[in-house]
């Protein structure tokens, strides 16, 4: 691996959120609107939720619903101990979570029993292995039946690779093309790896078509735009989005 990934800044995600360039806050943001439409009508005061590769904890803490239970999963000792200050926080909240764990591990090595969450997310993970199978497998190990896997990855037949191109040069984050991104995924061949491995896929769309360029302009606009993709689960995004469930 030529990317050290214990360089990059525990809570670097939630500062892209909250104060970096306006087209890094949509991204990131956008996510979170993510989060809200596939997965929070599907969880309850009940449900376990795992984030593998969980950075800053945005999508974990935007999942976790009233009484539920979270657990964040990362190599990173400096993003754990990040996740665990806002976690912390969180449940003293009324709409919080009931409680929490955390753990350093990896995806492939998942220490945790089977059939043990109602959800797992695994966003922006996958690309960085060279056996991203393993990771998934492990995932839906992990998964009740029933249970939703939300994976988000680059899509390598849409205007990614340009992206990826552009905010190498600008630094606008940890240097991706060639050194963090090691499997490419385009919409079919990622089909394949979800039905090879036994799952159900509930939704399969992309996100960032038009949206990220619109937030230059208008903030509004490009919200507009990101619920028009994420409704038409279009081929064209920039970031393939897929909700698998274990059958």
């Amino acid at each position: 691996m030529s990317f050290d990934y214990h360089a990059v800044a525990g809570d670097y995600q939630y500062h892209a959120l909250h104060s970096g360039h306006p087209m890094q806050r949509f991204w990131h943001g956008g996510k979170l609107t993510m989060i809200d439409q596939l997965l929070r009508p599907h969880l309850n005061a009940d449900s376990r939720l795992l984030e593998i590769g969980c950075g800053a904890g945005n999508l974990l803490l935007q999942a976790s619903v009233r009484g539920s239970f979270p657990v964040a999963l990362d190599l990173s000792m400096q993003a754990l101990s990040f996740v665990r200050s806002r976690l912390t926080e969180a449940v003293t909240s009324e709409e919080g979570p009931r409680g929490f764990a955390s753990t350093q591990a990896i995806g492939e090595h998942l220490p945790l029993a089977d059939e043990s969450f109602d959800c797992v997310i695994l966003s922006e993970v996958i690309e960085h292995l060279e056996t991203p199978q393993i990771s998934i497998k492990e995932a839906a190990r992990v998964l009740r039946p029933g249970g939703r896997l939300l994976i988000t990855t680059p899509n390598y037949r849409s205007f990614w690779p340009l992206m990826e191109w552009v905010v190498d040069r600008l630094n606008m984050a940890p240097k991706m093309g060639g050194e963090q991104h090691i499997s490419r995924f385009h919409p079919a061949n990622l089909r394949q790896l979800l039905s090879s491995l036994g799952l159900g896929i509930e939704y399969f769309g992309t996100i960032y078509n038009l949206s990220p360029f619109m937030s230059l302009v208008s903030a509004e606009g490009a919200k507009r735009q990101l619920a028009s993709e994420l409704k038409s689960a279009s081929s064209l995004g920039m970031i393939l989005v897929a909700v698998a469930v274990k059958i």
